[in-house]
């Protein structure tokens, strides 16, 4: 049964952050895409709930100062004006990101409210069906055709993967190109009552390195707790990391587990017809595990990729070179930087001595500052 008349010109997979700044920039531009949600909306995603300064400016980006002034006004933000870095030894390095045009430069915002407040933004072009849950995909000569549950299906020349680690879309493109899935760090998340902090901590110490742990103060005197790190550390430390979690925090409540696809390498990102945005593309910082910014980064650029060439064009365009790589372009001081410390954290007394060197020399940090996307 085909769910939409005839066929759309572009179908979006997942209505989290990149799915969404597609969707939103597309119809910017004056497409009408449709966007597919398994899900319905308010509904929870495992994450540390944080948005970098890198998602504010983005988010005044698509929506300008009117969708910033309404994110200050929820319930459910948070702003906040610090991260903090510690070593095992606890030893700090602050980051300090001010406001910024009147507007905080870092919120708290749980996932669970934040994707249906980016959802409600959405231009009236956007036709959002959730409830869809997407089985497979079929290709017939420069259709795409995205088969369903219960036997609805929907038809698009361009199909863009934004649903995440067990994205549907992006086997497609791993066949295509020959290579194997990316790196998936494992992580657990929690939340717990607790005193409020001032800002965000990242704990990085012995067994979770190259790895983190996280405490994130939310607005209803709850902190959002968890800690992520490779499986090769995993194995070495002998650890079953939801149980080490409940130990670690016993107090905490909605304990789930999730996978953050890291971005230690730059990948294929598009197939005939499809590309890959956000989780999806494997975008996470590798250090930091914050991938909410380079989810709406990577899903504006693809849209405004797509607007570039004529739709007659879709299915025979090269999307890595128009799209793919153009994004590796602009992240890659970001990566650069981030895969350096990600290497380095792998050795605690390295680790160590720069969070130190860090911490006597604070101008040091200004880079760190501009991976987070604060500006002064």
């Amino acid at each position: 049964m085909d769910l939409e008349n005839g066929i759309k010109d572009i179908v979006i997979v997942g209505a989290g952050p990149a799915g969404v700044a597609c969707a939103w920039r597309l119809a910017q531009l004056g497409y009408e895409p449709v966007l597919l949600e398994k899900e319905t909306f308010p509904r929870d995603k495992v994450c540390g709930d944080a948005l970098s300064g890198k998602v504010v400016a983005l988010l005044r980006k698509l929506g300008g100062d009117a969708i910033l002034t309404d994110l200050l006004q929820q319930p459910f933000a948070h702003p906040v004006e610090y991260l903090d870095f510690f070593s095992g030894k606890g030893v700090r390095v602050r980051l300090r990101f001010p406001p910024r045009l009147g507007y905080p430069q870092g919120f708290l915002a749980p996932r669970y409210w934040f994707d249906q407040w980016l959802v409600r933004h959405l231009p009236t072009s956007v036709r959002l069906i959730t409830g869809f849950t997407v089985q497979r995909l079929q290709r017939e000569a420069d259709v795409w055709i995205v088969h369903g549950s219960e036997g609805r299906s929907i038809k698009a020349r361009f199909v863009v993967g934004a649903d995440g680690t067990t994205s549907r879309v992006a086997p497609i493109v791993h066949a295509y190109h020959r290579i194997p899935r990316p790196i998936v760090y494992p992580s657990v998340r929690g939340y717990i009552k607790g005193e409020p902090i001032e800002g965000l901590q990242l704990h990085f110490k012995k067994p979770y390195l190259p790895g983190y742990l996280w405490k994130f103060p939310l607005s209803d005197k709850r902190l959002n707790v968890g800690m992520a790190l490779p499986t090769d550390s995993l194995r070495r430390a002998n650890l079953s990391l939801r149980k080490h979690a409940a130990e670690v925090f016993p107090e905490a409540t909605a304990l789930g587990g999730h996978g953050i696809p890291v971005a230690l390498q730059s990948r294929p990102l598009a197939a005939p017809g499809c590309a890959l945005v956000g989780d999806a593309a494997a975008l996470a910082d590798p250090l930091t595990g914050e991938g909410i910014g380079n989810a709406l980064l990577s899903g504006i650029r693809l849209a405004e990729a797509l607007a570039r060439v004529p739709i007659t064009e879709w299915a025979i365009s090269d999307w890595n070179a128009l799209y793919a790589r153009p994004l590796y372009q602009e992240l890659s001081q970001q990566f650069r930087l981030m895969r350096f410390l990600h290497k380095l954290a792998r050795s605690a007394w390295r680790l160590e001595m720069t969070i130190a060197a860090f911490s006597l020399l604070p101008i040091a940090t200004k880079p760190l500052l501009r991976w987070y996307g604060a500006k002064d």
